[in-house]
């Protein structure tokens, strides 16, 4: 049995950040535990929340029922590769139910975006796509996007000073000045293969999945100089010369990586 999409809509926006806990019931099962918050209903009649689930996009099949005014759910979910979405609807005191909110996944990679400079990747593509593609919910939040490649920079919207940034790439990273906070949510994409040039690159972490910087990068790791990120305000570097001394030591879908080599190099996974 599918949840039928409710009959009124009311403004409501389910927050993408959420949490991923794996919690060991047993030797023999296992699960995930699932953190959902979301922005409040502004609606003076509000009664209530109701959090839908299922393993199929808008194909809910459970739903927590009743869960009061509070804007956090937690659900344990069976630990494995199957993919989980989920939704919220707000209910007022006459009973009406509103639309699903925007729909989350287990599979999402989520990202706040901090009002000022950001240094991220879009880790949902495999092919060339326009800036309108990648950003629309939030563009009128945007204030510029940066880019870097083969020595240049490449600005949007339209800088004189520099080249005009009008596609972006699989493999590139973004510095994103933003006028608002935001979140966006992504399904990550393997991406094989990146070339690097000599010196410095901006470029994303082109896995699905996080892993440790030596891993990451065994392909190129004797031409790294260093990588950086900038991450909650705050530089942080890799050193293949001092890694325990380093405070970045993963690399994950979602950031922006400045990565520093000896020699023009192909970074495969």
């Amino acid at each position: 049995m599918y949840f039928e999409k409710p009959d009124r809509l009311f403004s409501i926006f389910l927050s993408l950040a959420f949490l991923f806990l794996l919690v060991l019931f047993s030797s023999e099962v296992s699960a995930r535990e699932i953190t959902l918050t979301w922005e409040p209903n502004s609606e003076p009649d509000l009664s209530h929340y109701i959090v839908y689930w299922g393993v199929g996009p808008g194909a809910y099949t459970s739903n927590s029922g009743n869960i009061g005014l509070k804007t956090e759910y937690k659900i344990n979910i069976p630990d494995g590769d199957e993919t989980y979405f989920f939704a919220v609807t707000a209910v007022d005191t006459s009973g009406l139910e509103s639309d699903f909110s925007n729909e989350v996944n287990t599979s999402s990679v989520v990202f706040s975006l901090k009002s000022g400079w950001n240094l991220i990747s879009i880790p949902d593509i495999s092919a060339n796509i326009s800036i309108q593609e990648a950003f629309g919910p939030i563009m009128s939040s945007i204030i510029n996007i940066s880019a870097y490649e083969n020595g240049a920079w490449r600005v949007y919207p339209y800088n004189p000073q520099y080249g005009t940034l009008s596609i972006i790439k699989p493999w590139q990273g973004l510095w994103l000045n933003m006028r608002n906070s935001e979140t966006i949510s992504f399904i990550p994409k393997t991406y094989n293969s990146v070339y690097l040039v000599k010196g410095w690159n901006l470029v994303r972490f082109t896995l699905p999945l996080s892993q440790d910087i030596r891993n990451a990068t065994s392909s190129i790791y004797r031409n790294i100089i260093s990588i950086w990120t900038y991450q909650e305000g705050k530089w942080m570097v890799y050193d293949p010369l001092n890694p325990y001394l380093s405070d970045l030591q993963t690399l994950e879908p979602g950031p922006g990586y400045w990565i520093n080599v000896k020699k023009a190099c192909l970074w495969t996974h």
